[in-house]
Order: C-alpha cells, then sequence, then structure tokens
C-alpha cells in the first residue's frame, strides 16, 4: 500500500536537492512516488529542471507523470523539449490524452510531432473531433472479440492479447465476418468492425468451450456517437454505473472506448466551470495568479455588474421625492431586493444543476416554471407576512407593513420566473445556463424588486407620511 503524500514537505526537499545539483536524488524521489504526486512536484520546479529531470527519466514515466496534468500544464512542462524528445514521449500517452497536448500547440509544432511520432495513427483521427466531445476523449479498443469465435478460442484471445487489466472493463463483442483474426485500429477509424454485443468475463468462464460467442453475448450494449459532449458521456456512465462506454458511427461501427477514468477529469473541469460562471469569473483565475492575469479573469463582468447596479440606482432616483417624504423607505429597501436576489439565485443554481444533470431539459419548461412559481408564492407569503409583522411591531405603520409584505411578494414571484427564464432561456439559444444567470437574476430582482417596493410607496405614500 502507498500512504499519501505531503507535497509541499517534499517539494522543499525536492527545491533544496535541486540546488545543490543533484537532479539525479530528484528522479529517484519522483520515481517511487504516484505519478499524481510526481506531477506536482514537476510542475512546481522551475521550468530548467523539469527538462533534467525529464530527461533522466524513462519516456514511459514521463508520460505517465504528463497524464495527470490538464493540457495548458502539460504545455508549460513539456516547452524545453525537442520535437523528437516530445514524439517520443507521445508514442507512449494513452491516445486521448496525446490529442490533448498537441491539440494545444501551433499548426507547424503539430505536423512535424504527428511525422516523428510512432503512434500517430492512433491520435490524429482524435484531433478531427471537438476536445469536449465524446470522440476527443475516447482511447482505441485495442484488440476486440468477434461474434464467431468460441468461448475456448476467446479466452486464449484474451491471455495473449488482454496484458493490461484496464482492457478488461468490459469484453465487447465484433461483427467480424466469421474470422477469427484480432481486430484492431486506430481510434476513430473505421476498421474495427460493428458492435453487435458484450460478453461478462463470468459468462464466458462458465460457458462450454465450444460455445460460440453469439449465443453468450448480450445485444443490449449502451453506447454513445463520437460528436456527443463529453458531459452527456458522463452522466451515461453515472447514470448506468459503467465502468466504459463503446463510442460509434451512424452505422454501429466501434470508433473508441471512453473509461471511467477518462471522464473523472471532466466532471471536475465542468464542475469548475459552472461554478466560476455563475460567479461571474474567468475560467483562467486560480489562486495567487499574476495580478494582471487575476484582473482580467474578474474585471469584465465586474464591469457589468456596474452597469446594472447604475440601472438599479436611476431606478430609485425615480423615486426621490417619495423617499425623501418617508425616510425609512431607504433602509427597508435593501430587505425586499435581498430577499428576491437570493431566491431568484436558489431558482436560478437548482435549474442550473438539473440541467447540467440531465434532470430536465427544455421541453419541461413548463412544469418547472409552475414548480418554482408555487414555491415562489409560498415563501413570499411566509416571509412578506414575517417581515410585514416586523415592521408593524417597529414602526406600528399598518400601511407601511402592507407595502413591504405585498412587495416581498411581488419580488418572490419575479425570483421564480427570472431563476427559471433566464437559464432556460440561455440553454435554448446553446449557451451554457451557468454563464451570467447569477448576474442577470440579482439585476432583475433588484430591479423589480426596488420598482415595486417604491411604486406601492408612492401611491400609499399620504398614509406614510
Amino acid at each position: 500500500m502507498v500512504a499519501p503524500v505531503a507535497v509541499d514537505k517534499l517539494l522543499d526537499r525536492v527545491e533544496s536537492l535541486l540546488d545543490r545539483g543533484d537532479t539525479g536524488a530528484v528522479v529517484d524521489i519522483l520515481r517511487r512516488l504516484h505519478p499524481a504526486d510526481s506531477s506536482e512536484i514537476l510542475y512546481r520546479i522551475p521550468a530548467e529542471a523539469q527538462n533534467l529531470v525529464m530527461q533522466e527519466l524513462p519516456w514511459e514515466e514521463v508520460a505517465d507523470v504528463l497524464e495527470e496534468l490538464d493540457e495548458e500544464e502539460m504545455v508549460e512542462v513539456v516547452s524545453g523539449l525537442t520535437v523528437s524528445e516530445l514524439a517520443d514521449v507521445l508514442d507512449e500517452m494513452e491516445p486521448d490524452m496525446a490529442a490533448d497536448l498537441i491539440g494545444e500547440l501551433d499548426e507547424r509544432t503539430t505536423e512535424e510531432i504527428l511525422t516523428e511520432m510512432e503512434a500517430a495513427a492512433g491520435v490524429a483521427p482524435l484531433l478531427a473531433y471537438p476536445e469536449d466531445s465524446a470522440g476527443g476523449i475516447m482511447n482505441s479498443p485495442r484488440h476486440m472479440l468477434q461474434r464467431h469465435m468460441t468461448a475456448g478460442q476467446a479466452m486464449r484471445f484474451l491471455r495473449k492479447h488482454y496484458e493490461d487489466a484496464h482492457d478488461l472493463y468490459y469484453l465487447y463483442v465484433l461483427d467480424g465476418g466469421g474470422s477469427t483474426v484480432p481486430v484492431e485500429a486506430a481510434p476513430g477509424q473505421v476498421g474495427q468492425g460493428r458492435l453487435v454485443g458484450i460478453v461478462s468475463l463470468r459468462a464466458l468462464l462458465l460457458a462450454e468451450p465450444d460455445a460460440r460467442l453469439d449465443e453468450i453475448m448480450d445485444e443490449e450494449v449502451l453506447t454513445a456517437p463520437a460528436d456527443a459532449d463529453q458531459e452527456e458521456v458522463a452522466r451515461i456512465l453515472a447514470r448506468y454505473n459503467l465502468l466504459a462506454v463503446p463510442i460509434v458511427d451512424e452505422e454501429g461501427r466501434l470508433l473508441g472506448i471512453v473509461t471511467v477514468d477518462d471522464v473523472v477529469d471532466v466532471l471536475e473541469e465542468e464542475a469548475t466551470e459552472d461554478i466560476y460562471r455563475l460567479a461571474q469569473v474567468n475560467e483562467e483565475a486560480v489562486v495567487f495568479s499574476p495580478l494582471p492575469q487575476a484582473v482580467r479573469a474578474r474585471m469584465p463582468w465586474l464591469v457589468v455588474n456596474l452597469g446594472t447596479a447604475l440601472i438599479s440606482s436611476t431606478v430609485v432616483a425615480q423615486f426621490a421625492g417619495t423617499i425623501a417624504a418617508v425616510a425609512i423607505l431607504a433602509a427597508l429597501m435593501p430587505v425586499v431586493a435581498a430577499q428576491g436576489g437570493n431566491a431568484g439565485n436558489q431558482s436560478m443554481t437548482i435549474i442550473v444543476r438539473s440541467l447540467a444533470l440531465g434532470q430536465i431539459d427544455l421541453k419541461d419548461f413548463w412544469a418547472v416554471f409552475r414548480h418554482e412559481l408555487g414555491v415562489g408564492i409560498l415563501h413570499g407569503l411566509a416571509l412578506g407576512a414575517l417581515v410585514a409583522g416586523v415592521i408593524f411591531i417597529w414602526l406600528g405603520n399598518p400601511i407601511l407593513s402592507a407595502v413591504i409584505g405585498t412587495a416581498m411578494l411581488g419580488n418572490f414571484l419575479v425570483a421564480a420566473v427570472v431563476g427559471v427564464l433566464v437559464p432556460m432561456t440561455l440553454r435554448r439559444f446553446g449557451v451554457d445556463p451557468a454563464f451570467g444567470s447569477s448576474m442577470m437574476v440579482t439585476a432583475s430582482t433588484d430591479i423589480l424588486g426596488f420598482t415595486i417596493f417604491l411604486g406601492l410607496a408612492s401611491y400609499f405614500v399620504a398614509w406614510l407620511v
């Protein structure tokens, strides 16, 4: 068993060894660690040291370490390698990870690397698919079973070709036209054959040696098209508790396989993206990023928020006379606006998350709308009555109590409407529902909340003075 490593403490030791020029000792440390820990240390040491360390590691181990980094980090780490060296590293990487790295390079460098690579045939086809699609994250299924094999032939086939335990996620069966020659092709190439079934290792072990696979296989196989969004593939794996999903073309021919470890990073990336977008922060924002980068990542939406705040201020200015006559209104306005904003963001967050998980779709708009409107009415009545009671006890003015209670109900209805309408409308036009939803919901509840509250106060101002 391997215990978790305190990377920060180990990094201090590594930096001390590098200062003494003992690169060999650093290499020995990295080789004893899990690639996930080695990758963090390698990424955090100076670029010059990164290159020296990689030169002393076998390319296969360098590949294992790089696969633990994201695309931008991989590009930074390998920037000191020659095209030939990088091609050697990419040959040792999983095709989907190699394609991700190559996809971050310029066109000229990509062409040079593909020319140098021995495994280019397994990587080049993946570059044709969008990075965030099933085709962009799938891997080659290597050698596959064929329907006319017998159970005995299949077992001998597995012993010969399935050396890696990762290859045994599921045993897919192809229509090999009666041949028992192993089928192998680069991922994305139409050469794997048509996917016709899946057979469990248990069924294979219990079957008679001369039983054919098409007699013991299950013909119902969950698949995904190559152009499916990576989030959709992740949802399939999660919903059906699968370890892998085969990727097929329109005719059912096998193009590749996406395994559960391929989508773990996808889930993290998508969750981070949604969180950042809900907070109106650019995806490039990270803790301790350089100040210019941090400002660029956060400033644009702050400017937009400033614009919506000025609009809210303009609305309030239209009721300056009412506020001057009843000064207590200025103290009560934030209560109405804040409650509406909080309620709107609750609805919006639930809708965005439900859309991301595939729990609802555009066709569910009216059902979702009615539900959230009902929630808004109940919240508005309850909290409106509560705040009205508090104001009556505090100020003893029943009209003011009725005004703020009614305004609270009205703003909760606004919150329910915009909390559903904004993310669903963004999805309708192909925009990520998380993109700007929070800002638009808050702006709507502020502007309309002030309008409702101050409008009612203006109408009843004679009873408030």
